[in-house]
């Protein structure tokens, strides 16, 4: 049975539901994540190993030694940067392992760096709105006098709709210029370690500035599997509803999206690229173009959506790693999907959550809880609960929430296996399953940037609860 390696540095949802989706096609699934990810209490892996954020490459490389995945998949930025790293230090086995993962350019690096977007664009099937570095005012200014106005500048090694701002007018170039330096600053990536515990935010000292132009039009997504520059499913979406300016979508519409997957595999060949990877696209509104503007060299929140054949992107991988068939698992046959926890933390009461299939992990009420979202209320009229005495807010579902679950669910396999000579990094877990599905038309406005603002790693009182160590 082939071996998956999910690593996640942020407590993102998706490293779970990658967990489950994986164990249901077929992989033995094992985990890392720091201490208070709920992975570390999902029946989905089989084997958790705590993340270190002081010993970030440590920690994985300790990982991969005593499990010896056949594959990595990582979760967020953090660990493509640090696995990139590992494979810079030239232990041979682990490069082989990360550039099997990654493809030859996501093992690179290259695709982290927003100005490589322009590059791409020479590409067959390729189309993409002008990106560059700038590294001073006068750099901002010589960029909007050759391309024009308006534009947005976002900052590498962001994610979740941070550190993007628009600017609209010659006015603004240098107070928006100056903003993001400030994003760059020490005294704000300390400010992170002190009020977040974020021990690794001074890395972000060397992120990159870039300059985009700006595209109204529709929001959408395709996140594909892929092997030695070959796609092998792929999931695409239009946004119907962000949840939070520049953030991350909360509801999306699935589509065909032939210009989407025929950019996706026009950067796989070329980038001859292995594992799960996310391109963001703007559909033009004037032309009806599709142009990317944002690659993502990792699993997104949409990669563990079963969608039928070619659009399941966990079989795809597993049957390319295996040569062996891939387990079934009940595919979503609604084409509009909430996800979670992105819609019911914009907005409880949200019309979507019952007008379209809400990714609610239903099969795992724990990791449900872990984001204050509470499964096991009667069969009625859904509602939202009061917030408890910890001060999250929960919800109890009901059948009205389920009014569009259109797809079966699978049953738990409950696969147990255990080790025991552990070390004192590993933690138990056992395994699980998952779904999802949605969308609707939406636009880019011109509204300002929320530099606040995305969906990046949702708090709940749960978070404070350690796993158990060995």
């Amino acid at each position: 049975m082939p071996y998956v390696l999910v690593a996640a540095a942020i407590l993102w949802p998706n490293a779970v539901r990658l967990c489950r989706a994986f164990h249901e096609v077929g992989f033995e699934v094992g985990a890392i994540a720091p201490v208070q990810h709920p992975v570390h209490r999902s029946r989905a892996p089989d084997r958790t190993f705590e993340y270190r954020p002081k010993a970030p490459l440590e920690s994985l490389r300790d990982a991969i030694a005593q499990q010896r995945p056949d594959i990595i998949v990582p979760c967020d930025d953090r660990i493509v940067g640090h696995l990139c790293s590992l494979r810079a230090r030239g232990d041979n086995d682990i490069s082989t392992l990360i550039e099997k993962s990654l493809g030859r350019g996501g093992a690179s690096g290259v695709l982290a760096k927003r100005a490589t977007l322009t590059e791409l664009s020479q590409l067959p099937d390729m189309d993409a709105p002008r990106t560059d570095n700038v590294v001073s005012v006068s750099d901002l200014q010589d960029w909007v006098r050759e391309f024009g106005l308006p534009a947005i500048l976002k900052l590498d090694g962001s994610w979740g709709g941070n550190d993007i701002v628009v600017v609209r007018h010659e006015s603004e170039i240098r107070r928006t210029f100056w903003q993001m330096k400030l994003q760059q600053s020490v005294l704000r990536s300390f400010k992170h370690y002190v009020t977040k515990r974020d021990v690794e935010a001074l890395s972000r000292l060397r992120s990159a500035i870039s300059v985009q132009s700006f595209v109204p039009g529709k929001l959408a997504n395709a996140t594909v599997a892929c092997w030695r520059g070959k796609v092998l499913a792929q999931v695409a979406v239009e946004v119907v509803q962000l949840a939070s300016p520049f953030g991350a979508a909360s509801v999306i519409h699935v589509v065909n999206g032939e210009a989407m997957a025929a950019a996706a595999r026009s950067i796989c060949s070329h980038y001859r690229l292995s594992g799960l990877h996310g391109f963001d696209f703007i559909i033009d509104e004037r032309r009806g173009a599709t142009k990317l503007i944002e690659i993502n060299p990792r699993a997104t929140q949409i990669g563990h959506l079963n969608l039928g054949p070619g659009r399941d992107l966990a079989a795809g991988l597993f049957e390319a790693v295996s040569g062996r068939s891939a387990a079934w698992r009940a595919p979503i046959q609604s084409r509009d999907i909430s996800l979670f926890p992105g819609e019911w933390r914009r907005d409880s009461q949200s019309s979507y959550l019952t007008s379209t299939f809400h990714d609610v992990p239903r099969d795992d009420p724990d990791l449900a809880l872990h984001y204050g979202f509470d499964l096991s209320g009667r069969r009625g009229h859904s509602r939202p609960a009061a917030l408890s005495p910890q001060g999250d807010k929960r919800c109890s579902v009901e059948s009205d929430c389920v009014t569009d679950l259109k797809a079966p669910f699978c049953s738990n396999r409950g696969i147990q296996t255990r080790s025991s000579s552990r070390s004192p990094c590993a933690l138990d877990v056992e395994s699980r399953r998952s779904t999802d599905g949605d969308e609707m038309p939406h636009r880019v406005e011109t509204a300002q940037a929320d530099l606040g603002s995305g969906l990046t790693a949702c708090r709940s009182s749960s978070r404070r609860r350690r796993a158990p160590r060995r």
